[in-house]
Formats: structure tokens, C-alpha cells, sequence
């Protein structure tokens, strides 16, 4: 079967669909919850998630200044990721590791107060042994790499992968079939969008089985280029191996370097958060003053600390950054000297670079507010509807395949149901 063929394209979809439906029906179906991971863990976890102030008017307590008080109450723990802009009504949560990880307590996020400083808990996350406060981080961990750290991220990455070629694939085989012989006599050529419609459209009459290819070939197409938003972006999560390259051929700048593990560890930096905060905000305004942008300091802003580089990296806002999401901004600098290593502001990185912080805002439902959760939630339903149809038209061809065989017949090879003219 030659590889310019339809049928061999059809066949590459079937199998890429029969081998992907159970990551895809999973992943989409985890994902609607997700969209709405904030929350739903307020309603899981709000005894660890919300926080009132004690009075009326109450101001927040500095987020980096709590987080030192933290570490000063267990001086074996580090503060790995710290967000630095705390949302009314909610906790500060803190992602910590552990100076000697054989002695390490059984948690890994710490959950404070941001009004009284006051610590309201702690789990390891994702851990949903420890009860059902930590269900929606174990959806997310199912979500990403099928709670197996290592070789699940990379099945999970291997699957997006297949699925953002197919993509292409199916998009292909819903394009019209080349008109073939003689138009007959008093009858007139449909054009390429006259012959291409029909895959759009779903038809309430008929049997099952014609719904049933309608929803995945329709339904497909509806959302197609979301569908290859969502299978690029998991690529990017999920097999950097391969996305980096890519994206750097295609002029994305490449900060592997800037990860590459000292000889030695250095769990405990000579700048404590509340110090690196000050470094990271000065350097930020001093970076986006030389690119004419605006710092943003009332957006998102985050500290997180790489004990194997020795490095802060600093997430913040910019009046160049995606539009909602914020963060995209960063900047990473050396945790004993404050000196810059490398700056990545996002209104100034290649296109490649850019292309993936859309991607990813999208695909984490980080932009455009309430509406775009709601549109991520019924992408999912239809990425876990597209995994099931697809399944169900396989398995009433093999149906009829079998059927045929036991009959002796010879049946015709068929990519599409026949549409009756009106």
C-alpha cells in the first residue's frame, strides 16, 4: 500500500486512533476537570485553601517574609517554589523540599495564613492516600503521567506526540475525494467547499452508525485547531527532548545550559527568598525599562528556587506578556550573589518562544478568564467523545469484516459512509 494513498492514511488513523483513545478518553476527560483545578479544591480543601482576614480591611503579610518565618520554624525544609502575588481569599501555599530527604516528614506543600501568618496545614501532594484533599492533584498527576513519575511523563509524551501527527492525518482524510470521470449530462460540478461541507455537518436522520461517524468526523473538525493546540503544548510539557530541538530549528532560544547541575548541590542559598525577591524585582524593572516594557507589579510574580543549579529563576509580569496568564516573563540569577544569568522577557523572545508560552496559557486554561475554562472543559469532552466514536466506527467495520469473511464475500474497501444526494 502505497504511503501517497487514502487508504494508507486511513489506516494510519485507525491505529493511531485504537492505540491512542484510552490516554486521549482519560486525558480529555481529567482535563475538563482540571480547567477548573482552583476551584474545585477550594471545595475539596478549604481548610488549606481559603483564608479570611481576621478583621475587615485586613492587608496581606509579605509572601517571601512568611515564607522565611516557615523555614525558621523547620530549618531542615527549603522553599522550592514561592508564589509571590496571593490571590483575596486565598492561602499561601508553598512547594518545599528537604535538605536530608531520607529524614523528610511525609509532606511537601505547606499552606499558610497570608492574613496571620498562622500555618494551616500540610500534604505531600498529589498523595491521595492522605484523603481527599489532595484529589485534584492526583487527577493532575493522572492527567500527566499516569501517576507514574519518569516513564509515565514519557508514554504521556510519546502519545501527544502520535496525536498531534494524527491530527494532521484526520484533517486530511475529511478533505473531498478528488472528483473522478465525466460530470453526468444536465447535472453541474460541485466545487471543493461544495464537496468538502458535508464533512461539517451531522445528520439527524439515519442509522446510529452514520451519527456515530458524523460526531467524530464533525466534531473533529469543529475543533481542530484547539485539538492541535492541546497536542502541542503536552508535547512541550512532556517530551522537551524532542520540542526543544524543534522549536530551536525553527529559532527558539535554548536555555538547557542554564540547567546544567553544579558538582554539588546547594540546598540552602545565601539569599533567602525574602532577599531574592529584591534582587528579582530589581533586575526585572531594570530588564523591562531596556525593552521599553512595564513591569507589573500588581500581576502574577513567583520565586522558585533550582538547589541543583544554585539559581533563582523569577516569573513576573510585564505589559508584554500573554494576556491574563502573566508569569511568562522570567528571569534566572545566582542564589548566593544575585548575579543575572539570563533574561527572557516575553514580549522580546523569538516567535518559537512566544508561539509555546500561547500554547501553554492556553492549554492551562490561564487566559481570557471564566469563558475560556468553559471552552477548555468541552474540548475535553470532545477530545474523551472523538476517543470513543472513533472506537465504535473500528469496531462495526470489524463487525462487518468478520460478517463478510464468514459469508465468503469480498467486500468493497470503504473509507466514508455514502451520503445520498438530496
Amino acid at each position: 500500500m502505497s504511503p501517497l494513498t487514502r487508504p494508507f492514511w486511513v489506516l494510519i488513523h485507525r491505529w493511531a486512533g485504537l492505540t491512542l483513545a484510552l490516554f486521549l478518553a482519560m486525558a480529555g476527560l481529567t482535563g475538563t476537570f482540571l480547567a477548573w483545578e482552583d476551584d474545585l479544591e477550594a471545595l475539596t480543601a478549604p481548610h488549606w485553601l481559603r483564608a479570611s482576614p481576621p478583621v475587615a480591611g485586613a492587608p496581606m503579610l509579605d509572601a517571601a517574609a512568611l515564607a522565611v518565618a516557615a523555614q525558621a520554624r523547620h530549618p531542615e525544609m527549603s522553599v522550592s517554589y514561592l508564589p509571590l502575588s496571593v490571590e483575596p481569599g486565598k492561602t499561601l501555599r508553598l512547594r518545599v523540599f528537604w535538605k536530608e530527604p531520607a529524614k523528610a516528614p511525609n509532606w511537601d506543600e505547606l499552606f499558610i495564613d497570608p492574613y496571620t501568618g498562622a500555618e494551616l496545614g500540610h500534604r505531600r501532594w498529589g498523595d491521595i492516600s492522605q484523603g481527599i484533599g489532595n484529589l485534584l492533584p492526583m487527577i493532575y498527576r493522572l492527567h500527566e503521567n499516569l501517576l507514574v513519575e519518569g516513564k509515565g511523563t514519557l508514554i504521556m509524551g510519546i502519545a501527544a506526540l502520535v496525536w498531534a501527527i494524527d491530527c494532521l492525518v484526520g484533517f486530511y482524510l475529511t478533505l473531498p475525494i478528488r472528483q473522478k470521470g465525466p460530470v453526468a449530462v444536465g447535472k453541474k460540478a460541485k466545487g471543493w467547499w461544495q464537496r468538502w461541507q458535508p464533512s461539517w455537518l451531522v445528520r439527524r436522520t439515519g442509522s446510529s452508525y452514520k451519527l456515530n461517524f458524523d460526531l467524530h468526523r464533525a466534531g473533529g473538525l469543529w475543533v481542530w485547531p484547539a485539538l492541535l493546540v492541546f497536542a502541542l503544548s503536552s508535547v512541550s510539557f512532556n517530551l522537551p527532548m524532542i520540542y526543544g530541538p524543534v522549536t530551536k530549528a525553527l529559532g527558539a532560544t535554548d536555555d538547557t545550559a542554564l540547567y546544567a547541575p553544579l558538582p554539588q548541590p546547594r540546598p540552602l542559598p545565601k539569599l533567602d527568598v525574602v532577599k531574592a525577591h529584591a534582587v528579582g524585582e530589581a533586575l526585572a524593572r531594570q530588564e523591562a525599562a531596556k525593552a521599553h516594557d512595564s513591569f507589573d507589579a500588581a500581576r502574577l510574580q513567583w520565586l522558585y528556587y533550582m538547589p541543583a543549579t544554585g539559581a533563582y529563576m523569577y516569573g513576573f509580569t510585564t505589559s508584554g506578556d500573554v494576556p491574563d496568564a502573566g508569569g511568562a516573563s522570567r528571569l534566572i540569577f545566582d542564589g548566593d550573589t544575585g548575579a543575572l544569568k539570563n533574561v527572557a522577557l516575553a514580549s522580546k523572545v523569538p516567535a518559537a518562544n512566544r508561539f509555546t508560552d500561547w500554547i501553554v496559557s492556553l492549554h492551562m486554561a490561564s487566559v481570557w478568564g471564566v469563558a475560556w475554562k468553559i471552552v477548555t472543559s468541552l474540548i475535553g469532552i470532545m477530545v474523551t467523545m472523538l476517543s470513543i466514536t472513533g472506537v465504535v466506527i473500528w469496531m462495526k467495520k470489524r463487525s462487518a469484516r468478520a460478517f463478510h469473511r464468514h459469508r465468503g464475500d469480498k467486500p468493497a474497501v470503504v473509507t466514508r459512509p455514502v451520503r445520498k444526494a438530496a
